[in-house]
């Protein structure tokens, strides 16, 4: 009953004239998800371009631009009401993609010192072929294993949090763990235990 009350109100609100920013973003504090559609479909162009234009066209744009609107659903009632949101939604965006940055240079500086490459070469070739390396062994990995070793390398979640957020037993997250480094050291051209 309630879903219809709340289809029933998305559907009056597009009947009538388009709401203002804020009196989206209050009605998506609210939790009117419709309200994000709409700020969706306004703003997604503008968000999508810029973190386009920011990664270079990577690929991961769109689920970049899908986490800052989720992220601005989260934070809708901290919104500070001024007449667009456009800035505030380039801010979150922005936000995410300092983060991405962070947790990219992370992994690739764990990573780099499991292959003995200096993360901080010169030639800009060396980095695009270590990258280059890094995302074949990555991508050799079971889906388990890459995502516990990026949980653990690149997001820093103890195995306990690891555990609790996969939903399995923490010794399955140390198996997976141990076994996602000797592979990763396998393809990257390392011999040895993990230390």
């Amino acid at each position: 009953m309630s879903a219809r009350r709340t289809m029933k109100r998305v559907g009056a609100r597009s009947e009538t004239s388009p709401s203002s920013d804020p009196d989206l973003l209050r009605e998506l504090a609210k939790g009117e998800i419709g309200a994000l559609g709409e700020l969706y479909d306004r703003y997604h162009h503008v968000v999508r371009c810029y973190v386009a234009r920011a990664t270079l066209n990577a690929e991961d744009v769109d689920d970049l631009v899908h986490a800052t609107f989720l992220a601005a659903a989260k934070s809708a009632a901290r919104y500070d009401g001024r007449a667009s949101c456009r800035p505030w939604l380039v801010g979150i965006a922005t936000q995410l993609l300092r983060r991405r940055r962070r947790s990219l240079a992370s992994l690739f500086s764990v990573l780099a010192s499991w292959r003995s490459v200096k993360p901080t070469m010169a030639d800009p070739r060396e980095r695009l072929h270590a990258r280059v390396a890094v995302e074949k062994a990555l991508s050799h990995l079971s889906e388990a294993k890459r995502i516990t070793l990026l949980l653990a390398e690149v997001e820093g979640l103890s195995c306990a949090e690891i555990a609790e957020v996969s939903a399995v037993p923490i010794g399955t997250v140390w198996t997976r763990l141990h076994a996602a480094r000797r592979e990763m050291r396998a393809a990257l051209g390392e011999d040895g235990d993990p230390r």
